[in-house]
Parts: structure tokens; C-alpha cells; sequence
């Protein structure tokens, strides 16, 4: 699909400005993960909460199919999305809990262990845009995200591998987020540009939607962060956000 060069700007710019106050590598529970500052304790209690968050992804996922009735081809693309979240016997949920035995965490303690105030938090937004916001709302809430993952994915390989000494065979799921979320980031832009070239004057709703979404991805972080510590931590990011 050939995209219009100011579109595609006018998103980059727009990228630019929601994250560069609170970039999510920079997240302290990334930073004291990749810098070995945690216990395996913590490690546990954060991936418990990261099964959480991949049981529910995919719905979110899910409801962007569900919405899309116009366009086959964005909507065979979303269903891929979903299709590899999802299903198959390397499903995303799967692949965590793969790493969970790994780090020898009992079933029954990870169904048993609610989701933190910020999963929480995460969980609500995201569901209440992909359910009740339109196609190119929806899309544009997993759009905003896509391109922070792959450079946390991979980081937190090499950290788990080398300094927890988890074992390798059990990070397929930062591997694979590593090396796909981008191309699904592709493809979700795809979407957005062409909605905004279509109309506009959606502009000023898709912002506000990539905003509220990336909050929403701050607060799993802060998820992450309060099953490490115990506390109701919310992070303030690197600069004042505007």
C-alpha cells in the first residue's frame, strides 16, 4: 500500500510527542530487569502478571476483527494478528507459561494471583477502545504501542539468559516479540494512514486514542512494577508530560 508522505509524518510526529515523555524501555522495571537488580522472586511475580496481559491481548485484538466489515484485506491482516497471538501450539499465552514452568512457578499460583492496580488499569482502557471505538480506532490503540516492544523484547532476552540464567529453550516469547512486533506495527500503520487520508477530520479522535492507549501500556508496566515490589507505584517518565 502506497502511503501519503505527510500522513505518515504527521503520525511519526505524533508518535514522537506521546512517547518521548515516557519511553517504555526506560520503564524501572525494564531498567531493573536488564541491569540484573531483581530476584527471581520478582521475576516470577512480574511474569505472572505478563500471562495476564497475554491471555487478554489478543480480545483486544479480536475486537478489531470484529469491527472491521468494509475492507477485507485489513481485516484478513488483523485476523493474522490475532491468528498468531491466539492460536497454535505457541499461542502467546502459551509461551509464557512455558517460561513460568521454567521458573518453576506453580499453575495454581499463577490462576490464583490477581492482576496488579495498573494490569488493571491497562486491561479497562484497552478493551473500552478496541470494544466500543471504531476500526481505525482500535487498530490505531495497538499501533501507537508496537514499536516499543521489539527493543524491550530483545533486551530482556539477553538479561534473562545471561543473568537469571533462565533457561534459553523458555524465552521464545521475547524472542518472537523481538522479531515480529514490528512487521504487525507495519501493517496496523497501514491501516491508520489510511483512514486518516480518507477523513481527516478523524485526526484529533485517533490522538486522543494513541494517548489514552499509551497510558494504558505505561500502567502494565506499572503492573510489572507493583508485583516486583508490593507497592502501588505509578512511573512519572523522564520529562513532564504535555
Amino acid at each position: 500500500m502506497k502511503k501519503s508522505s505527510f500522513v505518515t509524518e504527521q503520525l511519526n510526529k505524533l508518535r514522537g510527542e506521546i512517547i518521548a515523555p515516557a519511553p517504555l524501555f526506560q520503564h524501572p522495571v525494564v531498567q531493573a530487569r536488564v541491569k540484573g537488580e531483581l530476584t527471581l522472586d520478582q521475576i516470577r511475580e512480574i511474569e505472572i502478571q505478563h500471562y495476564y496481559e497475554a491471555k487478554y491481548f489478543s480480545t483486544f485484538v479480536l475486537n478489531t476483527v470484529k469491527n472491521c466489515n468494509d475492507n477485507l484485506i485489513w481485516r484478513k491482516w488483523m485476523a493474522g494478528n490475532w491468528t498468531s497471538e491466539a492460536t497454535g501450539e505457541k499461542d502467546h499465552a502459551t509461551l509464557i507459561l512455558n517460561l513460568l514452568d521454567a521458573l518453576k512457578v506453580p499453575r495454581k499460583k499463577i490462576e490464583e494471583t490477581d492482576p496488579t492496580p495498573g494490569m488493571r488499569a491497562w486491561h479497562e482502557i484497552l478493551e473500552g477502545i478496541t470494544s466500543r471505538g471504531s476500526f481505525a480506532e482500535g487498530v490505531a490503540s495497538l499501533w501507537i504501542g508496537e514499536p516499543e516492544y521489539p527493543k524491550i523484547a530483545a533486551a530482556l532476552y539477553t538479561a534473562y539468559r545471561d543473568i537469571y540464567k533462565v533457561d534459553e529453550a523458555a524465552l521464545e516469547t521475547y524472542q518472537f516479540h523481538a522479531e515480529h512486533d514490528s512487521e504487525h506495527g507495519l501493517q496496523e500503520e497501514d491501516i491508520v494512514v489510511a483512514a486518516l487520508e480518507a477523513d481527516p477530520n478523524c485526526y484529533p479522535r485517533l490522538r486522543s486514542v494513541c494517548r489514552d492507549a499509551y497510558s494504558a501500556y505505561i500502567f502494565s508496566f506499572d503492573g510489572y512494577w507493583q508485583a516486583a515490589t508490593g507497592k502501588r507505584l505509578f512511573w512519572s517518565g523522564v520529562r513532564p508530560y504535555i
